[in-house]
């Protein structure tokens, strides 16, 4: 019988540089030695605003029996914050050329938030390289809460004006400081003692890079068009007929409500559905040992029944 390990056995990550048309892009790698060669390698995408370190807690479980990789996406984390048109796409295209580098067979990709949506993405573009999807939340776009071509576009312009670039540089400069992170991270996380000053500096590290206030700007510019990434309805309609799809959401999220979950899992009955008790935004973090069994025995290396973590006072 298998023993289940806990997220706090964690396995290091040996983190490289990888140079991606021109920008130095951040990466991580695990692998137990017991691993078999024949192991569908894991490959992990971070959600908005974080980094390969969310996966603290994820990688030593299913390092175990799988190679696991981790990404940090251009603009975000230890890469580059480089001065470019950031949108869905182009991250997917950045996750493509990763995989052509060190992966180069079928993998399991894995992403969080902004990260599901370019996992679908990657998924939903370049299918020969994806064997599973496993999404943790996945946001809403435009698309998805607006029909009309016409008002969507009104809406970007409209966003636009808000978010001009002195604005968000103003903005930048009060959000980057470690207080206001952690009462944010306070108001994201369902427990407020899960907000340590490790996680709190996690956030805050890459805002002290070269270029990371242009970066924000662009990036907050690049969410207001149109163009910015596909609906999830039809992401998820075309995983519906080509990858085993898994869906996890913390079923006291704050971010994304989980009611957009469960009317998801109503529309798409054939993708895998799994709420998270007791768990918030970040259930990758809150509910560790949950998810990462959860997802293991989707994919075929755990059989045990899936227990809820034991309800904690808030």
């Amino acid at each position: 019988m298998s023993v289940f390990l806990k997220a706090e056995h964690v396995l290091p990550i040996r983190e490289r540089d990888w140079i991606w048309q021109g920008w130095q892009i951040r990466y991580g790698f695990a692998r137990s030695p017991q691993v078999s060669p024949e192991a569908v390698p894991i490959l992990l995408i971070h959600g908005f605003g974080s980094s390969l370190q969310q996966w603290s807690r994820t990688i030593g479980a299913l390092s175990q029996t799988h190679p696991v990789y981790a990404l940090d996406l251009l603009g975000f984390g230890a890469s580059e914050k480089a001065a470019t048109t950031y949108n869905v796409n182009f991250w997917a295209q950045q996750v493509y050329q990763f995989w052509t580098q060190f992966l180069r067979c079928p993998m399991i990709i894995v992403g969080h938030s902004l990260g599901a949506l370019v996992a679908a993405t990657v998924a939903a573009t370049y299918p020969e390289i994806v064997q599973r999807v496993v999404l943790m939340t996945l946001p809403a776009t435009r698309q998805d809460i607006v029909s009309s071509p016409l008002a969507q576009k009104t809406l970007g312009r409209i966003e636009q004006l808000a978010i001009l670039p002195p604005t968000v540089r103003a903005i930048f400069t009060v959000a980057r400081q470690p207080s206001l992170i952690r009462r944010v991270l306070r108001s994201v996380y369902v427990r407020s003692d899960d907000v340590t000053d490790e996680l709190v500096e996690q956030f805050v590290t890459p805002t002290r890079d070269r270029g990371a206030a242009q970066t924000l700007c662009r990036l907050t510019q690049a969410a207001t068009d149109t163009d910015y990434s596909q609906s999830r309805v039809k992401l998820l309609n075309k995983l519906t007929s080509t990858h085993p799809t898994l869906i996890l959401w913390g079923e006291c999220d704050r971010i994304i409500p989980f009611n957009q979950g469960v009317e998801l899992h109503r529309q798409f009955p054939r993708i895998t559905w799994h709420p998270v008790p007791n768990a918030g935004h970040c259930l990758y973090d809150e509910c560790a040992d949950f998810v990462n069994q959860a997802i293991l025995s989707w994919i075929g290396d755990r059989h045990t029944p899936l227990q809820p973590e034991p309800k904690e006072k808030i």
